[in-house]
């Protein structure tokens, strides 16, 4: 029998941040922002945590312990639980503390992308770009039309782009819209843009 996906399981809310004593990894706290809200039939819920530009979800319980599976969500998954989030944000106080759950919808922009100069870009499937990026500091990344993307010291290993914050996504979208002002940049990443565009949506 398949497990269902976590993303899809219904959860009664309030989403509530900084969780301890629920049964979670040593390392699941290390800069990472998690919140979690709680499923009908209790003592169980979803927990969504951010780290290392990726999303993931799991289960998480207060009582019996349960089986581990980490799930990394979609952008689409991604959206519709920060649209739940600031719903409640701008309902009357929970009495929890509102500063993670900020931090997880992060209405403000970054300047990740600031800096940032656009390569190379390539058509990788149809509907689907990829493009080089790289900053001062030997800092280079990839970034893909469907709003992902992943970044790390040159020197360093390449790792799986992944869904990018809403606060990135703005960042990335301001950088483009300035870039492509240049006639020399590659037309191919007003694709980049758009799918930064529709993410935000």
């Amino acid at each position: 029998m398949t497990s269902p996906s976590i993303s899809a399981v219904e959860t009664t809310g309030p989403w509530q941040g900084t969780l301890s004593g629920i049964g979670l990894p040593d390392n699941s706290d290390d800069g990472a922002v998690i919140i979690a809200a709680e499923q009908a039939a209790g003592p169980t819920g979803i927990l969504v945590s951010y780290a290392d530009g990726q999303f993931t979800s799991r289960f998480w319980s207060a009582g019996p312990p349960i089986p581990l599976l980490i799930e990394i969500l979609s952008p689409a998954s991604v959206k519709a639980i920060r649209d739940q989030v600031a719903q409640q944000l701008q309902g009357p106080g929970s009495g929890l503390d509102d500063i993670p759950l900020r931090d997880f919808v992060e209405t403000e922009t970054s300047d990740r992308f600031t800096e940032a100069v656009f390569g190379s870009i390539a058509q990788v499937t149809p509907g689907e770009a990829q493009g080089q990026v790289s900053w001062p500091g030997d800092v280079v990344g990839t970034v893909l039309s469907n709003g992902s993307a992943e970044t790390h010291l040159a020197h360093l290993p390449t790792a799986d782009p992944a869904p990018l914050r809403q606060a990135d996504l703005r960042s990335l979208v301001s950088a483009l819209q300035k870039a492509l002002a240049n006639p020399g940049l590659d037309p191919l990443w007003q694709q980049v843009l758009a799918g930064a565009q529709q993410a935000l949506q």
